[in-house]
């Protein structure tokens, strides 16, 4: 039984939900513990965790670090660390900073293309948080457009396609580095999406201490083989939905991947060991 589920993305970034309401969904689907790991912002984790001790659940502070090596994506989960540390703020604003230039790039490109979306559209469905491409998307969902959120991505928001524009390329170490900084720990994020399992070894030289096993884009082979690495490697287990609330096409309930018992309580151990009191 899946009693945490530690990737969980919320509307300070590209999440469908508040803080608040993925708790309260949590507390009702009784999972024991959910981790806000939204990307590159700590900005949901306080409310969230306000949340955690009104409905009696245990809320982790993480983070989900989109990086770039050798023209793959990488995405980092961080857990244990300080979201308050000044050094990781940081490099969340710097990378924050550039996604408003890049959606106006992204609305321009798509203008000429013919579609009419404009500025605000994005904002709207950003609502406060830095906008990213699910928001363009969904803009263009919601104007007709393209049935899913996927299709607009498969159609124009990928690397290559008409309205693509390069992002902040943070790289693996970086993610890294700053996250051992301010006294946590780094996971590597659906391993199998990447396809190339040779890149572990460079990314535990720079200081990874987990592998996430359990994803819904995981098939059963690829968490018995990441498992297996993890196992092999003395690294933390970790899994999660990757739940951003109900969305056309792209809906995944949250906790239907995550950790049982045995792992939970691994992980509820390394992040008290790395937060030395335990409180979060």
């Amino acid at each position: 039984m899946i009693v945490a589920d530690l990737h969980v993305h919320t509307r300070a970034s590209d999440g469908l939900v508040t803080p608040e309401e993925v708790v309260r969904l949590a507390r009702e689907k009784q999972l024991q513990a959910i981790a806000i790991c939204d990307h590159d912002t700590t900005d949901g984790i306080k409310a969230a965790l306000n949340a955690g001790k009104k409905y009696g659940l245990t809320v982790y502070p993480g983070i989900e670090f989109s990086t770039e090596y050798e023209d793959k994506e990488i995405h980092i989960l961080g857990y244990g660390f300080d979201y308050t540390c000044e050094k990781l703020l940081a490099l969340c604003r710097k990378i924050n900073a550039g996604r408003g230039v890049r959606m106006e790039k992204m609305v321009q490109k798509m203008q000429q293309l013919g579609y009419s979306i404009g500025v605000d559209d994005v904002l709207r469905h950003a609502r406060g948080a830095a906008p990213s491409r699910p928001h363009v998307a969904r803009a263009l969902v919601e104007k007709g457009y393209f049935p899913t959120v996927k299709d607009v991505f498969t159609a124009l928001l990928e690397p290559g396609k008409p309205a693509y524009v390069e992002r902040y390329k943070l790289t693996p170490k970086e993610a890294i580095t700053v996250l051992l900084e301010a006294g946590g720990f780094a996971v590597w994020a659906h391993p199998a999406l990447v396809g190339d399992d040779s890149l572990l070894s460079l990314f535990l030289s720079w200081g990874l201490q987990g592998l996430e096993v359990y994803h819904p884009d995981h098939t059963a082979e690829a968490e018995e083989y990441y498992l297996h690495l993890a196992r092999k490697h003395k690294l933390l287990v970790t899994g999660g939905s990757d739940y951003h609330g109900k969305e056309a096409g792209a809906t995944r309930a949250l906790g239907v991947k995550g950790l049982q018992a045995e792992d939970f309580t691994a992980f509820a151990g390394a992040v008290l060991k790395s937060t030395k009191t335990g409180k979060l």
